[in-house]
C-alpha cells in the first residue's frame, strides 16, 4: 500500500499557498508566484491521483481477483505499464496495447476514467485562465544605451496612438532614434495591436499601471527621456479625467523627481492642482501641461476674429510632408495642391548667426526672405527682453546669442539661418547647410581663447545628425548647456515680472477718461457683475456680433467656455473693437455658465436651441459675423455609435444656410463647429466633393477653417516634447494675452484693480486678415507678386505676412467667396488677386495705465474746471464700431472688421 504515499503530494499545494499568501502586494513578483503557485497546485493534484492509480492497478493486475484463484497476470506486469495505462485511460486515447485482465482493474479503470474525464473538465478552466493571464505585454523593457525613448500612458485608444504616432515619428522630426512605449493596464485591442505591429521597430506595448511602481520600474522610466499623459478627450466628467491624470502625474514624479512630465488636461481650471505634483518644474526638468479645452476655444476664439486662424495654427504645429503628383492630393481641385504646399510648412528654432548682431528685426527677416527663402517670424535674446514675435524696429535688437523662430519646410533649411555669413554672399558664393571657411576660420580663433563643452556632454533630447535643434530647442553645437537653462530662466523670470502687479483704483482709471476696465491679472476686458435678467437679448438687435451656440443642461460640464471668451475679450483689443458675444442655449445650461463669465462685457443671451431655426432668425445669424457651434459634452460615453457623438452640431450646421436665406443679396453665414468625431466633417457641406477615406487636413472644411476637432490638437504633444520652446509662441497667438502657468481659482473681481505693469505697459502681437482690395493697402498688394508684398509690407507697415486666404476658385473672373482654404508662406512667384486675404502678424499696444503723475495733473484740472476731463474726439469713428453698452446694439462697418485693426 506504499503507492498512497502519492496522495500526499496534494498538502504540498497547501503548504505552497500558505507561504504564498506572506508575500506582499509591493513585491513585484507577487502576481506572477501566484500564478505559478496555483499551477504547481493544479499540477500536484493531477499528479499524486495519477500515481495513486497506477499503483492500484498495479497491485490488484498481480494480485489477482480474491475470488478466484489464478486469475493474478503471468506478463510481467510492471509499474511503469500501470502507469501508461492510467495515462492512456484518462486521457481517453486507449492504444489497447495494455489493459486490465483482473475484474477487480477493470471495475478501478471504469470509475477512473469518469473520475478523470471530471478533472480535466475541472482543471481546463484553470489552465486557460492561467495561459491568458501570461500577457505577452508583462516583459519588461530592454534599454538599449545608444537609444532613447518616452514612456506614454494615461488613456490608450487606437484613435490616440495613431495621431500620435503619426506626428511623433514623422521623418520630418530628424530624430528617428527615438522609440514609444505604451503603457496601459489593458490588453490592446485588435486595431491597436496591428497599428503597434506596423511601427514595430520603434513601438512597445507594455502591460501595466502608471499608479503602480513595478509596472514603472518594467518600463525603465527613469531612464526615459519623457513621461507623456494621455487623457480622455471624450469624458463627460472632465474634473474627473484631469483629477485621473494629475494623479498618474503624481505617482511618476514620486518614482522619479526628475523624470519629464508633458500631460494634457480638459479643464483650465485643473492647472491649479499642478503646484500639488512634487518637483514639478517647467525649467530645470521641462515639464509641460497641455490644457486642451485652452488651446481648442482659444483657437475658435481667434478664429471668430481672425477666419481661418485655427487651420492655420493646426497646421503649424502638424509635421506633415508635400508629395507633388499626389493623386488624392491634385485628382479634384488645383487648389489642394497649394493647400498641401502650405500643410508641409513647420515651425523651427536655431540659434542664427552672428552676422545679425546689431540688426533690427525686419532687417533680419527680410533677409531670411529674400537671401536665404525663410520665413522668420520672432527672435529671443539671452536677456530679460522675453520671446519679441514681429517687433518693432524701436523695440528689438538682435545680439550675439540669440533664438530664431522660422517657419519652413525641412529643418535643413533652417540651417541657413545659422551659417550665415553675409561676407560670402557678398562674394556670391550660396549659403549651403554647413559652415562656410571663414566661419571655421572664425570658430578657430575662438576656440584658441575661449573652452568650450564638448558636444558629447550635451544632454539635450533634441540633437540629431545634422546638428540642428527642432522648434524651441537650442542649437547644441553653437550654444552650451549653460544657455539652455539660461534662456529657459530667464524666460520664466520675465513671466514672473510680468505678474507683479500695482494698485490703481478704478475710480481713478474712471475719473481719468478711460473706457475700460482690465481683470486682476490685466490680460482681459472687465466689466462690472450683471445680473442674468439683465444681459437677455429681449427686443435688441444686433449686427457684426458673434453667435455662441452651445448644446446640454445643467449637468453639462461648461468645459472651459471661459477659454473661448478671454481671447475674445483680451486686453490688446481696444474696447470700441469689442464684438458682442450672444450666447444660444438652454436655459439652464447658460445659467450654470453665466457664472464664469458674469464679469465680461458686451455678453448677451438667448435661451434656446441652435436646431430652432426660430431661435437662429432671432439671434441675426445672417448678420453676425462668425458662427460658433460646440459640440455637446453631456453623456457623451452613453453613446455606442461614435458618429453620433455630433448630431447636434450637424444639424445646426445645416440650418444656418436655410435660416440665413439663398438669395443674390444674401451673405453666407461663416461658421466653425466643434465636432467629435473626424469622419463627420463630410456631413458639414452637402456640396463636397471629399473622398470618404481622406484625412481630415485635407478636407474642405478645415481647409477652409469652419471645422476643429480635438484630436487635431494631439499633435501638441509631440510639439512639447521636441519643440518645448514654441509653446511659450502658440500660447501668446492663440490666447492673445499673458497666459499664467497657475489660474487663480474664481477671484473676486472687487476693490481696487490689480494692473500687471508688464502686461499694460508692453506690446503684444496678433494674426489678423487684410483684404487685398483694402483701400489703404491695395497699391502695396493688389496684382503684385508675394515675395513684393511680403518685403514692401514689412518695410513700410511693420506686417509680417505669413500666407493667404484664397478662394478655391481664384483664377476664375467669378470665385464663391465663402469657399476658401488656407495657403501658408506661398512661393515668392504667386500673384496676389483681388478675391485674396493676407494674413499678417501685427503689433498691437496695449492701454497705458496712468502714472501718479498723470493723477495729479487729472485732478488738478477736474478742481480747476470743476468738471471731468472731455474724452478727445476721434476723426475715425465712422470707421469703427459704434457700440451701445447697455443695448448692446453694433453698426457694420464699411471695410473689412480685419483690415479696420490696423487702426490698433
Amino acid at each position: 500500500m506504499r503507492f498512497m504515499r502519492a496522495l500526499r503530494f496534494m498538502q504540498m499545494g497547501e503548504i505552497l499557498m500558505t507561504f504564498n499568501s506572506t508575500g506582499t502586494e509591493e513585491d513585484q513578483r507577487a502576481e506572477k508566484r501566484k500564478s505559478i503557485v496555483q499551477l504547481l497546485v493544479l499540477m500536484l493534484d493531477f499528479v499524486s491521483v495519477w500515481l495513486f492509480a497506477a499503483g492500484f492497478v498495479h497491485l490488484v493486475e498481480n494480485s489477482g481477483d480474491p475470488w478466484k484463484a489464478g486469475s493474478a497476470r503471468d506478463d510481467n506486469f510492471t509499474y511503469f505499464d500501470s502507469v501508461w495505462l492510467t495515462m492512456v485511460t484518462m486521457s481517453t486515447v486507449g492504444y489497447g496495447d495494455v489493459y486490465p485482465q483482473t475484474g477487480i482493474g477493470r471495475s478501478f479503470m471504469m470509475v477512473f476514467i469518469v473520475c478523470g474525464l471530471a478533472m480535466f473538465a475541472t482543471y481546463t478552466p484553470y489552465l486557460y485562465e492561467f495561459y491568458r493571464s501570461r500577457s505577452p505585454y508583462a516583459g519588461r523593457y530592454e534599454r538599449a544605451d545608444s537609444k532613447k525613448y518616452v514612456v506614454v500612458c494615461g488613456h490608450i485608444t487606437y484613435n490616440n496612438v495613431k495621431s500620435f504616432l503619426a506626428d511623433f515619428l514623422h521623418p520630418d522630426r530628424g530624430d528617428r532614434t527615438s522609440r514609444v512605449l505604451f503603457l496601459d493596464n489593458k490588453r490592446p485591442e485588435p486595431e491597436l495591436t496591428g497599428l503597434i505591429k506596423r511601427y514595430f521597430l520603434s513601438v512597445q506595448y507594455f502591460e501595466g499601471s502608471a499608479l503602480n511602481h513595478n509596472d514603472l520600474r518594467r518600463v525603465q522610466l527613469e531612464h526615459s527621456d519623457a513621461v507623456i499623459l494621455l487623457c480622455n478627450k471624450d469624458s463627460d466628467d472632465t474634473k474627473s479625467e484631469d483629477a485621473a491624470t494629475i494623479l498618474r502625474a503624481i505617482s511618476v514624479k514620486n518614482y522619479c523627481s526628475k523624470a519629464r512630465l508633458i500631460m494634457q488636461l480638459l479643464n483650465y481650471k485643473s492647472k491649479s492642482f499642478l503646484q500639488t505634483i512634487p518637483n514639478w518644474d517647467p525649467i530645470n526638468y521641462r515639464d509641460e501641461n497641455i490644457c486642451i479645452s485652452e488651446f481648442m476655444y482659444g483657437l475658435v476664439a481667434q478664429s471668430c476674429l481672425c477666419p481661418g486662424f485655427s487651420t492655420l495654427m493646426i497646421n503649424l504645429i502638424s509635421t506633415r510632408s508635400y508629395i507633388p503628383g499626389n493623386e488624392k492630393i491634385n485628382e479634384n481641385f488645383d487648389w489642394k495642391s497649394d493647400y498641401a504646399y502650405g500643410c508641409d510648412h513647420e515651425i523651427y528654432t536655431v540659434m542664427i548667426s552672428s552676422d545679425f548682431n546689431g540688426m533690427t528685426f525686419p532687417e533680419a527677416a527680410e533677409i531670411c526672405y529674400k537671401q536665404l527663402n525663410l520665413l522668420m517670424i520672432a527672435v529671443e535674446n539671452f536677456d530679460n527682453s522675453g520671446l519679441a514675435i514681429n517687433p518693432l524696429p524701436d523695440q528689438f535688437t538682435i545680439r550675439k546669442e540669440c533664438l530664431g523662430y522660422f517657419i519652413a519646410s525641412s529643418y535643413k533649411d533652417v540651417c541657413r539661418a545659422r551659417f550665415y555669413c553675409a561676407l560670402c554672399l557678398n562674394e556670391g558664393i550660396e549659403i549651403g547647410f554647413k559652415p562656410c571657411k571663414c566661419r571655421l576660420e572664425a570658430v578657430k580663433k575662438k576656440r584658441s581663447n575661449v573652452q568650450l563643452i564638448p558636444l558629447s556632454e550635451h544632454k539635450s533630447p533634441n540633437n540629431n545628425e545634422s546638428g540642428l535643434t527642432r522648434v524651441g530647442s537650442i542649437d547644441s553645437k553653437s550654444s552650451t548647456a549653460t544657455d539652455l537653462n539660461q534662456l529657459r530662466t530667464v524666460r520664466h523670470l520675465f513671466s514672473q515680472h510680468s505678474t507683479k502687479s500695482t494698485s490703481v483704483d478704478r475710480g481713478t482709471l474712471a475719473g481719468a477718461g478711460m473706457s475700460s476696465t482690465f481683470d486682476p491679472t490685466g490680460n482681459y476686458h472687465w466689466a462690472p457683475e450683471k445680473k442674468f435678467e439683465d444681459v437677455d437679448l429681449k427686443d435688441h438687435e444686433l449686427n457684426n456680433h458673434i453667435v455662441i451656440c452651445a448644446f446640454g443642461d445643467d449637468k453639462t460640464p461648461i468645459s472651459g467656455l471661459s477659454s473661448l471668451i478671454k481671447p475674445l475679450r483680451a486686453s490688446n483689443l481696444p474696447y470700441k473693437k469689442l464684438k458682442v458675444v450672444l450666447l444660444l442655449a438652454e436655459k439652464d445650461f447658460l445659467l450654470k455658465a453665466w457664472k464664469e463669465l458674469r464679469h465680461f462685457p458686451k455678453i448677451r443671451v438667448l435661451c434656446g436651441s441652435a436646431l430652432d431655426r426660430s431661435k437662429l432668425k432671432r439671434a441675426f445669424i445672417n448678420r453676425a459675423s462668425m458662427v460658433v457651434i460646440l459640440s455637446n459634452y453631456g453623456k457623451r460615453m452613453a453613446y455606442k455609435d461614435p458618429f453620433l457623438l455630433d448630431k447636434e452640431p450637424i444639424l445646426a450646421c445645416l440650418n444656418l444656410p436655410q435660416v440665413a436665406g439663398k438669395s443674390e443679396n444674401s451673405k453666407p453665414v461663416e461658421f466653425i463647429a466643434e465636432l467629435v468625431n473626424d469622419s463627420n466633417v463630410h456631413f458639414l457641406d452637402q456640396d463636397n466633393e471629399d473622398e470618404p477615406d481622406i484625412e481630415l487636413h485635407l478636407t474642405m472644411k478645415f481647409a477652409q477653417g469652419s471645422c476643429i476637432t480635438a484630436t487635431a490638437l494631439d499633435t501638441l504633444m509631440s510639439e512639447a516634447y521636441y519643440n518645448d520652446e514654441v509653446m511659450t509662441l502658440v500660447r501668446a497667438l492663440i490666447a492673445g494675452a499673458n497666459v499664467p502657468e497657475y489660474d487663480a481659482e474664481d477671484e473676486e473681481h472687487s476693490g481696487p484693480l490689480q494692473v500687471p505693469a508688464n502686461a499694460l505697459c508692453g506690446s503684444q502681437c496678433r494674426v489678423i486678415r487684410i483684404k487685398a482690395e483694402e483701400p489703404s493697402l491695395s497699391e502695396h498688394i493688389k496684382g503684385k507678386a508675394y515675395k513684393d508684398v511680403f518685403v514692401e509690407l514689412l518695410q513700410k507697415f511693420n506686417l509680417l505676412c505669413l500666407g493667404l486666404h484664397r478662394a478655391i476658385d481664384w483664377h476664375l473672373d467669378i470665385s464663391v467667396e465663402h469657399k476658401r482654404f488656407v495657403y501658408i508662406n506661398p512661393p515668392g512667384e504667386t500673384k496676389i488677386v483681388a478675391s485674396d486675404y493676407l494674413y499678417v502678424i501685427v503689433q498691437t499696444s496695449k492701454l497705458q495705465p496712468p502714472t501718479e503723475v498723470m493723477l495729479n495733473k487729472i485732478r488738478d484740472t477736474m478742481l480747476r474746471k470743476g468738471s471731468t476731463p472731455e474724452q478727445p474726439a476721434d476723426s475715425k469713428l465712422t470707421r469703427q464700431n459704434k457700440v451701445d453698452n447697455e443695448s448692446g446694439k453694433q453698426q457694420m462697418l464699411p471695410i473689412d472688421e480685419s483690415s479696420s485693426s490696423l487702426a490698433v
